[in-house]
This record gives C-alpha cells, sequence and structure tokens, in this order.
C-alpha cells in the first residue's frame, strides 16, 4: 500500500494551537497566489448575522484535552493546498474516501489532505497506513435510534459542532468533501457557514439522510448511480454522475497468486463469502447450511468466506464437519486477490461491494442488508441485477436451500456466468475517483478566482 506522508517542519496538537489567540488559521501566502498576504480572504467567514449566531453557539473553549488531539503538520513559506474529507464509520464511507484522496495525491503530490471520522470503525488504523490525519469528531448517529439513544446522539451534537468549527478555523481547508456519515453532516453545515466550497458524493442509489439535509447548501453533489438525481431537490445543474470511487488496486490480483496466497486451488471453482467489514451473521449461517445442500460437487467447490471477527470460530467450526477446502478469515485486506480467485461472490449490497464487483466484471448472489437506511441496499441491487449483472436474493427468502441452488446453478452454467460478470463489468466507471478528484480542484480553481476578484 502506498504511502504519502504530509511532509512537515514541525507539529503541534490541535487543542495546543487552540489554546492561543482567535485567529486559529495559519497565515501562509498561497502558492497558487504568489505575492497575496496570508490569512483567510472574507470569502471564507460568514455574513454579519451568521457570524453572531457561531459567536453566541461556540463562545466556550473546548477543555484540555478532547478528541482531536491530532498532530498537524504545517509547511511554512507558502501556503499549502489543504482539502478535508469527512467519512467514516464503516468501509462503504471510508474506501471511496480513500480512492479519491489517492487521486488528488496523484494530481498533485504536496497536496495537504486530512480526514474528519467518527472514530467507531476501523478508519484511524487505515488512514495511518496511508500517512493520513485522522481527526476525531464526537457525533453520533440520529437515524433509527431509540429514544433514549436518540436524546444521548443529541446531547453530543453541540460538543460536536464545537469541534467542527475549531478544526475548520484551524486547518482552513480550500475544500471540504462529504461522504456521508455522522461526521459529514455537521462539518459541511459549517464549512458552508465559513463560506468554504463543498462537495458531496452520494455512494448508494438512494440518498442517506446526510447528503439530502446537504444538498442544497453544497457547491456540488457527485453521485454513484444513474438515476439518483432523482432524490436531491437541487438544479441539476449542480450534480455530477461520477461513480463510485474505489481503490485501483482491486482489480489487479492475480489468480494464481492469490490460491498461493490463500492455500486453494486455482482450478477449482471458488465461492467468495463476506458480510461487509462487520460480517454478516444470517449469511455465514446460511452459507454453512448450504453445505450440507452442495455435497454433490464436493469434489469441485472451494469456498474464501471472510466471517467477520464475531463469527469467526462458529464459521470456522462450522466448515469443519464438511470436506470442501475452505479458508476462513474473520476480515481479509487483500480483496484485490479475493475478488481475483472468486468465480462467484455471495455477499450484502453496499455501494462500495457493488462498485468493486462491476470493476471485476464479478458475477455475485447479492442479498441486501434489510435494515440499511431506506433500503438503499436493495436499491443498489436492484441496480446491478436489473442488468442481469447479479442474482438478488432478499434476505427474508435467504435459507440453505435457495443458497445451495443459486450457487449450484451457477457452477452448472459457465456461458450465463460469463455473461452475468459481462453485464456486472459494464456497470463499472473505474475512473470515478479521477471524475470526483477533478470536481474538487475545480472547486479549488474557483476559490483562487473568487481571491483574485476581492478587491484590495
Amino acid at each position: 500500500m502506498e504511502r504519502h506522508p504530509d511532509s512537515a517542519t514541525g507539529s503541534r496538537s490541535l487543542w495546543q494551537v487552540l489554546g492561543h489567540g482567535n485567529d486559529l488559521s495559519p497565515r501562509f501566502p498561497s502558492r497558487y497566489q504568489p505575492g497575496h498576504g496570508g490569512g483567510d480572504p472574507s470569502h471564507y467567514w460568514p455574513s454579519p448575522s451568521l457570524s453572531q449566531l457561531w459567536r453566541i453557539l461556540f463562545a466556550a473553549e473546548p477543555d484540555g484535552g478532547g478528541d482531536l488531539a491530532q498532530h498537524i503538520p504545517f509547511r511554512g513559506g507558502e501556503k499549502p493546498v489543504r482539502v478535508l474529507i469527512a467519512a467514516g464509520g464503516t468501509g462503504g464511507h471510508l474506501f471511496p474516501a480513500l480512492a479519491i484522496a489517492r487521486s488528488l495525491r496523484r494530481r498533485d503530490p504536496e497536496m495537504q489532505i486530512h480526514f474528519a471520522v467518527s472514530g467507531i470503525g476501523r478508519e484511524e488504523e487505515w488512514l495511518e497506513g496511508e500517512g493520513i490525519p485522522a481527526h476525531r469528531i464526537a457525533v453520533k448517529g440520529l437515524k433509527g435510534k431509540r429514544a433514549d439513544q436518540l436524546v444521548l446522539s443529541l446531547a453530543s451534537l453541540p460538543r460536536a459542532l464545537m469541534q467542527c468549527w475549531h478544526l475548520l478555523s484551524l486547518l482552513a481547508p480550500q475544500v471540504v468533501v462529504g461522504l456521508g456519515g455522522y461526521v459529514s453532516g455537521p462539518l459541511l453545515l459549517l464549512s458552508t457557514a465559513k463560506g468554504i466550497p463543498t462537495l458531496i458524493h452520494e455512494q448508494n442509489a438512494f440518498p442517506g439522510l446526510a447528503n439530502r439535509i446537504a444538498a442544497p447548501f453544497v457547491r456540488h453533489i457527485a453521485y454513484s448511480f444513474p438515476g439518483s438525481e432523482r432524490h436531491f431537490r437541487v438544479k441539476r445543474v449542480k450534480m455530477t454522475c461520477t461513480g463510485m470511487p474505489i481503490r485501483r488496486e482491486i482489480t489487479q490480483g492475480s489468480r494464481g497468486e492469490a490460491a498461493l496466497r490463500f492455500g486453494l486451488d486455482p482450478e477449482r471453482f471458488t465461492v467468495l463469502c463476506f458480510g461487509g467489514s462487520q460480517g454478516a451473521r444470517k449469511i455465514n449461517l446460511s452459507l454453512l447450511e448450504s453445505l450440507s445442500h452442495l455435497m454433490p460437487l464436493q469434489r469441485e467447490l472451494q469456498f474464501l468466506h471472510v466471517s467477520g471477527q464475531i463469527e469467526f470460530e462458529t464459521v470456522a467450526s462450522g466448515y469443519s464437519s464438511f470436506p470442501f477446502p475452505a479458508r476462513i478469515f474473520p476480515f481479509v485486506r487483500d480483496m484485490a486477490s479475493a475478488y481475483a480467485l472468486a468465480d462467484l461472490v455471495v455477499c450484502r449490497a453496499g455501494a462500495s461491494t457493488i462498485a468493486e464487483l462491476a470493476a471485476c466484471g464479478k458475477p455475485s448472489i447479492l442479498i441486501p442488508y434489510p435494515h440499511a437506511a431506506n433500503d438503499h441496499q436493495r436499491r443498489n441491487a436492484e441496480a446491478l441485477a436489473g442488468i442481469g449483472g447479479a442474482f438478488l436474493l432478499p434476505d427474508e427468502e435467504l435459507n440453505g436451500s435457495r443458497l445451495a441452488g443459486l450457487i449450484e446453478q451457477c457452477y452448472r452454467d459457465p456461458e450465463g456466468r460469463r455473461i452475468m460478470g459481462m453485464k456486472a463489468g459494464s456497470f463499472a466507471r473505474v475512473d470515478a475517483d479521477e471524475r470526483v478528484a477533478e470536481l474538487v480542484l475545480s472547486l479549488i480553481r474557483e476559490g483562487e478566482r473568487s481571491k483574485e476578484e476581492l478587491p484590495c
């Protein structure tokens, strides 16, 4: 995995910096605007009425600790381009954000990219591997909560807004990009109040709550699925169908090397099963149940099963009762190799998964998570299954017998498998990361032009 650490001549913790003075923004001349003075231009700040509101809301300083105690690099002599990306909670938000960040760095290796995350998933582990600073915002989701959980979520909101405000003041990003999730909403709201250009990317076929709320206020909206634009009540001119950004290495696996890596036979028909970054209990148990129905194919099939940490022991024990070659892992980082070895994929229908299946041209059995917000996984699955690129198996119809029947059907119909993979491939937009990166850069250029037009 590539590492791109930000170069820096020195660093201070965020709360240390916040303790000095009222102007929290670094004052460096822009390297795109040589000769211009430092500091934030007036268009980065809200109108007087909004400014008064923010002073009332955020008059209190944060305590001496806090979740944002990260080290932020600075470079002297010039003001670097900074982009702040709000993403996290699940891999579905984080991985496309990482793809966008990589694309931006390919275009401008000196660009400083920061992430705002919720801290409830594995975001910081992944970002550390990329050399990207992560800033934790203490915010909780609101949708689908019990009454007591909703009270706690609402109670966390003022502190989260304060953290977002201070982070924006310190970093002074040229653009803020939101990919949904708990952090995205407050950060985009305050970025708009500060006059910072904003962009959202909607991954799913039906937009999430945070993006729908933010849509009227942001500068531009990128989205993955054709037809998603119907759900945004904004002018079409500010929307672009970019596709879903994915990690480019996902398509670069080798079947032979993958077989060696996982200890499986490259000649056997391989079923890859996974349930997302957290696993999926019902898929795990249904796959185990299907094995008894698939015994006539024990010499032909093998399984690569990503169970999730919680179900790992149960799944590993279940396979031990059957003669199928199988490798079980709680989590797999090298999904490129997993896809390369797979002849058929059994999985949920998150937007990242749909995009990866399409990019790799893999036939699949999609089992949408039934409790996803707005039933967006079903809508994602329908988009791919609707063109013949996948089977759609509703969660309520999932059982071992039904799953075994579809696996056997795919195995016994190689031509049908080939056509399904080809149709899935036609759904791919492998340059989606570049498309979104270009939108980000266009907002940066737009901001630079706005600076030039400001009166002296």
